[in-house]
């Protein structure tokens, strides 16, 4: 490995005579926003009033890029894009800054030559840009294009401004809050602007700039130094082995294109949370260790799971199996489709399942452990034929997932109930179902059964004051009640106490300020409501209750329109008990009587 590294002044750095810094189409796209632009003009303008004499210098963070001795001063950048994409907008803006006043100055030509190349007795050559994109898609090529022009279109910044800011191009929005900055520091501290300027292109702000002779040595290189821009995620640095790679096959262009697409798909989804091409990869190793039987519990990065050149890896006093190298997995003609199949499959899964195996999935979404995933991504492996046809048969999809995902269901929700549900025990479980699944073996074999807890402890576990815990269980029950037979959106449900939580210091029907706190956070005593409803019930009685609940936004939920069809107008004791009875029964008989 070979590289060199130097301090170097940020606008010496991007105004190096014939300096080409290109962003590879493999990394990602430019994502700084208002708010890290704000933080970096902070810093500066800090670091300017800190600085007395000009004698300090600021620490801008790393730059690393890998440069082909072949092509001198062309540098692929690997990390720091943002910064560098960041700061050549800066300079354009103070550019226009003095453009706009037509002064003869040295200032243009010292702003302007960090964004385009200057040539003696010629000046500043615009079609030369030291910035180069090749990830950027073609309308963000088009508005940096536009930015980085000698003469900026006032039409486009008026119809880019017209576009809702979410929807607005990063590029132009980060250019215009610098120039906004910029003509307020200038007209509110005219007396400092000179010396400003001259701080910026001075020897005051640096970045330790790395320049690596490969681009793996690059890719080594930057995740041990620290960096306050967007660092890489272990997929980004999967996405540049996988583009060596189609690059050597000749067929790159088909691969950006694909990566392009998933993370378009990805960023299509708003309410989006958890699934990222890491979390993809991550379930793609996953369903690997279980073709080949391997259900260790031992954490392995799946970085070094699917690059690793050695068969198997010590971790601790363990040997582990590794499948990513030897069986060469991530070269496969099948893992980007499978990729991209995988993605939507997690984005929407109410397009291939509907019924039972939706429902199932509804109710798994909210349990507090996420490791169950990586069965539902296993399944998503073995009936990948049924996802992948043009015309999708959600009923044959569902019906081939409906057995598997119950078992996971009742399986995973006992540990629950035990109070179980540790990581460890997740994965214990997960990962011998998975090996089961994907080996065509019966899904629970070698597989201890699970017992169903006593009456006595299901109630002390419930009894915990913990919310989440409880919602997960009448989720689960209210599914139960009615059979699975609809959607039940959870989105808005919240737990409602059917006993006012409220003592009111007021002797009824038994009831006293003991026995209520006995009773009061008994899982018979919670049912799950709409938060508009729940508010509107608050502490009422359950007679005022009872008229809330059939008028209940979410009047779909069976339980709740039984319970106000019940004719007394008090909840009483016997009404939890009977309750906490009537659920223990149910989830047993949906657990045990259907296994």
């Amino acid at each position: 490995m070979t590289f060199q590294s130097d301090q170097k002044y940020i606008a010496e750095m991007l105004s190096h005579k014939g300096a080409k810094f290109i962003i590879p189409p493999y990394q990602r796209p430019y994502k700084w926003g208002i708010d890290e632009c704000e933080t970096l003009w902070n810093d500066i303008i800090n670091a300017f009033r800190e600085n007395e004499g000009r004698k300090n210098e600021y620490f801008l963070g790393s730059i690393i890029a890998f440069s082909n001795p072949n092509f001198k001063n062309k540098f692929q950048i690997i990390d720091g894009q943002q910064r560098i994409t960041t700061f050549t907008l800066l300079f354009r803006a103070f550019y226009e800054c003095f453009e706009t006043e037509k002064k003869k100055e040295d200032y243009p030509r010292e702003f302007g030559s960090c964004v385009w190349e200057y040539v003696n007795n010629k000046g500043l050559e615009f079609t030369e840009r030291h910035l180069q994109s090749e990830v950027a898609t073609d309308r963000e090529k088009e508005n940096l294009s536009q930015i980085l022009s000698e003469k900026i279109d006032e039409k486009f910044l008026e119809e880019d401004n017209k576009k809702i800011k979410n929807n607005r191009s990063p590029y132009v929005q980060n250019y215009l809050y610098f120039l906004e900055k910029l003509h307020s520091f200038k007209h509110d501290q005219s007396n400092s602007w000179g010396e400003f300027c001259d701080f910026v292109l001075e020897q005051n702000l640096f970045v330790l700039f790395v320049v690596c002779d490969s681009q793996e040595s690059a890719m080594t290189i930057f995740n041990t130094l620290n960096s306050r821009g967007m660092p890489l995620s272990n997929a980004d640095v999967l996405k540049g082995y996988l583009y060596k790679h189609y690059k050597e096959q000749g067929n790159i262009d088909g691969f950006i294109d694909q990566w392009s697409e998933i993370e378009t798909n990805i960023e299509s989804v708003e309410s989006n949370k958890d699934v990222g091409l890491d979390f993809l990869f991550l379930q793609y190793m996953h369903i690997i260790r279980a073709i080949n039987k391997d259900f260790n519990t031992t954490t392995i990065k799946f970085l070094d799971f699917f690059t690793s050149k050695d068969e198997s890896k010590k971790i601790g006093n363990k040997k582990i199996q590794i499948w990513g190298s030897s069986q060469k997995w991530l070269y496969k003609d099948e893992t980007m489709p499978f990729i991209a199949l995988l993605a939507d499959f997690w984005l929407r899964p109410q397009y291939y399942l509907c019924g039972k195996s939706l429902y199932y999935m509804n109710v798994l979404s909210i349990f507090q452990n996420k490791g169950w995933k990586s069965f539902v991504s296993c399944l998503v492996w073995k009936y990948k034929e049924l996802l992948f046809q043009k015309n999708i048969d959600k009923n044959a999809i569902s019906q081939s997932f409906e057995a598997a995902l119950l078992e996971l269901l009742q399986k995973i929700s006992l540990l629950f109930l035990r109070l179980e549900a540790t990581s460890n025990k997740i994965d214990q479980l997960v990962f011998k179902l998975n090996a089961n699944l994907l080996n065509n073996e019966a899904i629970t074999k070698e597989i201890d059964e699970i017992p169903y807890p006593s009456f006595e402890t299901f109630i002390e576990n419930m009894w915990e004051n913990r919310a989440n815990k409880a919602k997960y269980i009448l989720y689960l029950y209210a599914y139960v009640y009615d059979d699975f037979s609809q959607p039940i959106d959870v989105a808005d449900l919240q737990v409602e106490h059917i006993l006012p939580k409220r003592w009111q210091n007021a002797n009824f029907n038994g009831w006293d300020e003991e026995s209520h706190k006995e009773y009061l956070e008994q899982i018979g005593n919670k049912i799950l409501l709409p938060s508009a409803s729940n508010l509107a019930c608050l502490e009422n009685f359950f007679a005022q209750k009872k008229k809330e609940y059939v008028d209940s936004a979410n009047s779909h939920l069976k339980e709740v329109q039984d319970l106000a069809k019940l004719p007394q107008n008090d909840w009483r004791k016997e009404d939890i008990d009977k309750r906490n009875k009537d659920i223990y029964t149910r989830l047993k008989s949906f657990f045990i009587g259907n296994m």
